[in-house]
């Protein structure tokens, strides 16, 4: 019960408010990818006035609606989730991802926001915007970081303390204009040590046995490929067409980031730790 009031509650008001600054119009500053030469936002076809002069709407609707995609990544780990508590009510469950405790609701909110705050961005190409794109990134990226160093030190106090921490340090590196690519690499990096110091420390790659690291495979492998497809559809890249309703961007690399998502939460389910 508490994780699905959890994932409608946050539906409602992110997609309430977003849905406010649609029919009122998005107020603020446009964001810098606007000032590039060319320009970097993601190629879809933009209109300066429409940004500058606050209209109503959604500036680039395929890179914009397609983010939609969370609600239904998110609805996944949602029944697995309420699945786990029904199971193990009343028991130890084999390890924290399945278990009652606060750290996979918070990971269910993670997934959902990873889409619904990157909508945000696309819908105003504003400054604040870009903002809350990035903080929908941190809150996901960061959560690797933390919950692995729980499995590897089984402390959950460094979550607790280093997981808020750490996102709103990233937030504000963000807001003062340092490259939110570079930020994400240093906290994709840091997961990925974390993780290869468990295999090491239990001499077993990826759980140890096919199912999961399979898992944890396709994982890479789907981040892998949604990173060439950013790349690719940037403004002026092979990918990009400025008038397609066919947006690499909002068709492939978001969706792609969250079967990531999904595939890592089917991953940790996996570990046994009881």
């Amino acid at each position: 019960m508490r994780a699905a009031l959890i994932y409608i509650i946050s539906i409602v008001v992110i997609m309430g408010v977003f849905f406010l600054f649609v029919a009122l119009g998005w107020p603020g500053e446009t964001n810098s990818c606007t000032e590039d030469d060319p320009d970097t936002c993601f190629c879809e076809r933009w209109v300066l006035s429409e940004i500058e002069d606050d209209e109503v709407g959604v500036i680039q609707p395929a890179n914009t609606w397609w983010n939609l995609y969370s609600i239904f990544s998110a609805v996944i780990v949602l029944a697995f989730l309420n699945k786990d508590r029904r199971t193990f009510a009343g028991r130890k469950a084999p390890n924290l991802m399945r278990s009652s405790s606060w750290i996979p609701d918070i990971y269910l909110f993670a997934v959902l926001f990873l889409g619904l705050g990157s909508m945000w961005f696309h819908a105003s190409l504003t400054a604040w915007a870009g903002v809350i794109d990035g903080l929908s990134m941190y809150i996901y990226a960061t959560f690797l970081v933390f919950y692995t160093a729980i499995r590897l030190c089984g402390r959950q106090l460094i979550f607790w303390i280093g997981y808020p921490t750490f996102v709103i340090l990233m937030t504000i590196f963000h807001s003062q204009e340092v490259p939110s690519f570079a930020l994400i690499v240093i906290l994709v990096v840091a997961y990925l040590l974390l993780e290869v110091l468990i295999w090491i420390e239990r001499g077993e790659f990826a759980l140890g046995s096919v199912k999961p690291q399979l898992l944890w495979v396709f994982a890479v492998v789907c981040i892998i490929a949604a990173t060439i497809f950013w790349a690719l559809s940037q403004t002026g890249k092979p990918l990009c067409n400025l008038d397609s309703a066919f947006q690499p961007h909002g068709i492939l690399w978001h969706p792609l980031a969250g079967i990531m998502a999904v595939l890592l939460y089917f991953y940790w389910r996996e570990e046994e730790l009881s």
